[in-house]
């Protein structure tokens, strides 16, 4: 781990670790002051008057700001850059716009997010695409997910749509590899980086992916309700967005002329944004990336190898990331705990001292995320509660916090 990071000083600026042990950031964030007084201020401004000229010149340039600050974050140019409220819209705009066929093919793999599982399964009643899934586990090299995707690959195929980390198992999938599997036949690859961009350093040219889809809310710990899409220069006319406004609009008028705008990445665009909340994305890229991104990378993943450590050694636990600390690459550590369903067991942990966990439903399990503010005593805290756990059970009763997170999933 980074010696030369204060964490007590990035953790004096977190508000949230002051109350809580937080290991949720896979789900959202939780922000820096820098970003709160971000939001506060540019919110102040609108009140005093949102669409007077003054107010007007700052909020463009807030929103101009954001969108070079997003494409400089993942090495991409300006002009590749679409702001977006979250990485399902992303993801969506690209599967609604790239004129899917019937029998085209697209391949994902088992255990992603439901914002890339659902939207393929839609194309594939839309639109009568084969789907692949290609199943995957904690304990697979990238190697062997490499060749299972070539195993399953036929020339019909037209996209591969998956995380650049996941969600459930913590996996750093080979990114750039699949990527050239894509390209050498014909087909693009859609790259969902929720658990990437603010973990660890993002470049979409040297993972060679097509198009990009990612939040500030996560690890960049921004606003919800902000984030962005990355598609590269070349297929933006070939993309046609699924919803419209005047952005997707060269000229119209008022008997019979229309033309419409397909070489900008703004025609996915639609209108009135919350610059108050793009205002506190940018105080977030600005904190993160002056942390660093490898430092960030570093530490995440060392506390993650710490508590796999810790988990392994408790009988009865069951480790669904990498079982072996030297296989962990991320900041993503889940588990699953013999004869205690995991929704209790996140919500025992919540109960006993205050640690923010998730379950996974689709993987039976709870999961840890911890990022450059977490500490080695929080990781040993939520492992004590498990070990405890797994020696004495979870006490019986009522456990609220499971309607509350299972509802959070469902509505939030």
């Amino acid at each position: 781990m980074s010696s030369a990071l204060n964490v007590q000083t990035i953790r004096a600026q977190i508000p949230a670790t002051a109350k809580q042990v937080y290991l949720n950031t896979g789900w959202q964030g939780p922000s820096p002051l820098a970003v709160i007084r971000a939001v506060q201020t540019a919110f102040q401004a609108e009140a005093e008057g949102p669409t007077a000229p003054p107010t007007h010149e700052e909020r463009l340039a807030e929103f101009r700001r954001c969108r070079q600050a997003l494409a400089a974050l993942v090495g991409a140019s300006a002009e590749e850059l679409s702001i977006q409220q979250n990485t399902t819209e992303g993801i969506n705009l690209v599967l609604s716009g790239m004129g899917l066929r019937a029998g085209d093919e697209i391949i994902t793999v088992s255990g992603e997010h439901s914002s890339v599982i659902v939207p393929v399964y839609y194309a594939r009643e839309r639109y009568g695409a084969n789907l692949r899934i290609v199943r995957v586990s904690g304990t697979d090299f990238p190697a062997d997910i490499l060749a299972r995707f070539q195993e399953l690959a036929t020339p019909a195929l037209r996209l591969i749509a998956l995380s650049h980390v996941s969600y459930s198992t913590g996996q750093l999938f080979p990114v750039r590899e699949l990527a050239a599997l894509a390209h050498e036949r014909g087909a693009l690859l859609l790259l969902d980086a929720a658990q990437s961009v603010g973990q660890l350093p993002v470049d979409v040219h040297e993972l060679d992916c097509d198009f990009c889809a990612f939040p500030g809310h996560k690890w960049l710990l921004g606003p919800a309700a902000t984030g962005a899409l990355y598609v590269r220069r070349e297929l933006i006319p070939r993309i046609q967005p699924a919803k419209v406004s005047h952005h997707a609009s060269a000229f119209y008028n008022f008997k019979d002329r229309f033309e419409t705008k397909g070489d900008t990445i703004d025609k996915f665009e639609m209108t009135t944004v919350s610059v108050p909340l793009l205002a506190g994305l940018n105080a977030a890229i600005h904190y993160t990336a002056g942390i660093g991104f490898e430092a960030i990378a570093e530490r995440a993943a060392g506390l993650a190898r710490y508590a796999t450590k810790g988990l392994s050694e408790i009988p009865g636990a069951r480790l669904i990331s990498p079982p072996e600390s030297a296989s962990v690459r991320t900041g993503i550590v889940s588990f699953a705990l013999a004869n205690v369903p995991a929704a209790v067991l996140t919500a025992h942990l919540w109960e006993s001292e205050r640690v923010v966990a998730r379950t996974v439903p689709d993987a039976a399990c709870t999961r840890l995320c911890f990022h450059v503010f977490n500490t080695e005593a929080e990781a040993d805290t939520a492992v004590g509660i498990v070990q405890a756990a797994a020696q004495r059970g979870v006490p019986e009763g009522d456990h609220p916090s499971i309607q509350i997170e299972s509802d959070a999933m469902v509505e939030l």
